[in-house]
This record gives C-alpha cells, sequence and structure tokens, in this order.
C-alpha cells in the first residue's frame, strides 16, 4: 500500500455507479415489497388507523427489561464472531480477539447503513489497512465464515423442523425445506473438494468455464486466480482441531441469536420454544441475504411473520416483536461499530474509494467483491 492508487477510468468508474444504482433500486423493491405484504397479512382488511393503534398497544405492554440481557447476549454474540474469525485469520498471524471485535462492528455497522451488504467489504478494508495484510487472504476468511454460517444455520432450521410438533403436518414446507438444504450441501461439498484437491478442482473449474458463454476472459482468468489465491486461506480448515473449534463457536453463536429472538418474543407475551426461533433464525437469516435497503428494514419484519403466523394469530403482537428486536439489535450495534470507525481516522471516502479500485481492477460489480450467506 506505499504505491499511489492507479486512477480509475471514467468509463469504469460509471460503469461502477451504474451497478451501485441498479443495485439500490432493486434494494428497495425488494424492502417496499416485504413491507407491503407484511402489512397486507396483518390488515386483514381492518384500516390502517386500526393497525398502528394495535401494534403501538404492543409496545406500550411489552417487558423492555429484556434489553438488557439482550445487549449481553449481542456483546457475546460478537465477541464470540471475533473469536471464530481470529481461529481463521491464524495462517496470517496471532491477532488478538480484541484487535479483531472492533473491524467486526464495524463491518456489521456499516452493513446497517451501507447497501448490497458491503460492511463486509469495510471490515476486510480496515482490517488490512490497519494490520497491513493482503486484501485477498482476509477476504477468504471472510467466505470462510459465510460458508461457516450456513453450516450452523441449516443445522439450527433442521433441528427446528424436527422438534416442533406444529409442523409434522405441513409437508410441504418441510419438503422445500430439505431441498434447499440438499442444494446448499452439494455447494459444501464442492467446497470440501476445492479445500482437499485444490488443484485438480481449480483445473476442472476452468475448463467448466470455457464452456459457459458471454463471460469475458479476463473474468474468468480473474475467478481462476481468485480461486488459487485463496486455496491458502483454506488451509486452516485442514486441522481437525481447528475445523472443531470453528463448528463449535458456529453453532454457539448462533444458538445465542435463537435465545435473544426468544427474549425478544416474550417481551409481547410469546412464549415461544427455542426450536421454533431456530426456524426464524434459519428463514431470518437466509432473508437477509436478499437485496434490500441498508438494515434490513421489512424483510426481518417478512420472516418474523411468515414463520411466526403458524404457532400465533396475534399477527399485531409478532410485528411488534419484529421490531422491537430488529432495533435492539440495529442501535447498538450501529452505535458501536460507527464509533470504532472514526476512532480508526479513517473516512467513508476512502472506503468508497478502495471499493471503486478493487471492482474495477477486477472488472467485475461490487457487490461480487464479497461473497454474502
Amino acid at each position: 500500500m506505499t504505491d499511489a492508487p492507479a486512477p480509475v477510468e471514467v468509463p469504469l468508474r460509471k460503469k461502477w455507479y451504474r451497478t451501485k444504482t441498479f443495485n439500490f433500486a432493486i434494494g428497495l423493491v425488494v424492502t417496499f415489497g416485504c413491507l407491503w405484504w407484511t402489512y397486507s397479512i396483518i390488515a386483514e382488511g381492518r384500516p390502517a388507523s386500526e393497525v398502528f393503534s394495535e401494534i403501538g398497544g404492543a409496545f406500550a405492554k411489552a417487558n423492555y427489561w429484556t434489553l438488557l440481557p439482550i445487549w449481553f447476549l449481542l456483546f457475546v454474540f460478537y465477541w464470540i464472531k471475533a473469536w471464530r474469525w481470529r481461529m481463521l485469520l491464524a495462517p496470517l498471524g496471532d491477532f488478538r480477539t480484541s484487535t479483531l471485535f472492533p473491524p467486526v462492528m464495524i463491518g456489521f455497522a456499516f452493513n446497517n447503513v451501507l447497501p448490497a451488504h458491503l460492511g463486509e467489504f469495510v471490515r476486510v478494508f480496515v482490517f488490512s489497512r490497519q494490520q497491513r495484510q493482503p486484501f485477498t487472504p482476509v477476504l477468504t476468511s471472510v467466505i470462510l465464515e459465510r460458508v461457516l454460517d450456513i453450516i450452523a444455520i441449516l443445522g439450527l432450521l433442521m433441528l427446528g423442523l424436527l422438534f416442533v410438533p406444529d409442523l409434522k403436518d405441513q409437508e410441504d414446507i418441510q419438503t422445500s425445506m430439505f431441498v434447499a438444504t440438499g442444494v446448499v450441501s452439494v455447494a459444501l461439498l464442492g467446497a470440501a473438494a476445492y479445500l482437499l484437491w485444490t488443484k485438480p478442482f481449480v483445473a476442472l473449474f476452468e475448463w467448466c468455464l470455457k464452456w459457459v458463454p458471454l463471460v469475458p476472459a479476463s473474468i474468468k482468468q480473474k475467478l481462476a486466480e481468485m480461486l488459487e489465491q485463496g486455496a491458502s486461506g483454506l488451509s486452516s480448515l485442514k486441522s481437525g482441531r481447528l475445523l472443531a473449534g470453528l463448528l463449535f463457536t458456529s453453532f454457539l453463536q448462533w444458538a445465542i441469536n435463537g435465545v435473544v429472538i426468544s427474549l425478544a418474543l416474550r417481551s409481547f407475551g410469546f412464549d415461544m420454544s427455542l426450536w421454533v426461533c431456530c426456524i426464524v433464525i434459519g428463514v431470518t437469516a437466509f432473508g437477509v441475504t436478499v437485496p434490500s435497503t441498508p438494515g434490513y428494514f421489512g424483510v426481518i419484519q417478512f420472516c418474523f411473520l411468515l414463520v411466526l403466523q403458524f404457532f400465533t394469530d396475534d399477527k399485531d403482537g409478532v410485528t411488534a416483536a419484529s421490531i422491537y428486536y430488529h432495533m435492539a439489535q440495529w442501535i447498538p450495534v450501529t452505535a458501536l461499530g460507527l464509533f470504532y470507525f472514526f476512532r480508526t481516522g479513517l473516512h467513508v471516502a476512502d472506503v468508497e474509494e478502495a471499493k471503486q479500485e478493487v471492482a474495477v481492477s477486477e472488472d467485475v460489480s461490487p457487490t461480487a467483491v464479497v461473497t454474502d450467506a
């Protein structure tokens, strides 16, 4: 990072901004669509004034003492996430968890205020700049995080589907979930093949790319290079002890998130089992991967109602509980993450410039720079 970055060509810069604008527009459509669907379900023909009055009444009766344990569990959740990232970064050096915690919070804060899940890019950028580490291996560690998250979320989702009696008769839901799990399992097997047989996997990938039409040769070459460069980061998973630690922390942090959901629901009088909350985790976690406006507004409410309508008729209360759960995280995470970011001495303009440089140098959409799950 000692050399001055090469100037970005104007046509490519315009292309980057067009992509950014398009992604934001898609996010707006998804968010307003989720909000409208949620409202149409809870309204059931009632006037808007009555709907909002019922939601306001649910907030008036809520137990806000649950905020204290929720905030404590959120701190534990993100600290474990930083601890897991430390294990993934072991090939690059021995970093302290307390050193990694601020970049983690910065990333999630910017996910709350930037579109297209670009907070992960900010996390990688901040850590790479502060610790003088190469960008690609750090990015690979974040991609590995997503793979581990998928494993943990799917595991909890499957447990929820198996242990919730009320869903035994919902064969269509269980079937669709098992199909989705199978698809992701195939992807995970591909990741395992990439880890164990990297060179043959990359060779097969390059051979398959030759038969893909309409993809420029430069992009095909970049994808192959990223696979080869990322293999060094995947070497950390070849340790059985380390892999066990990574899986344990992944399941632990998402189980904690399930307890947070349970506390939020109890605040509004819903006594849901932890298995039901595991289903909410699974649906919500995959729901927020869909492009939406920053902070996932509307999407989280949609996912809560999508699941919990099978367990209660109080849709107004469920909507209020989802807003409570959402804001109990969004406000402290955003505030703490932005606090850490401003302490770094960096500026948002630095992130924007780096993001454009990476996107243009790869000649791909900036949303493709980080794989999010």
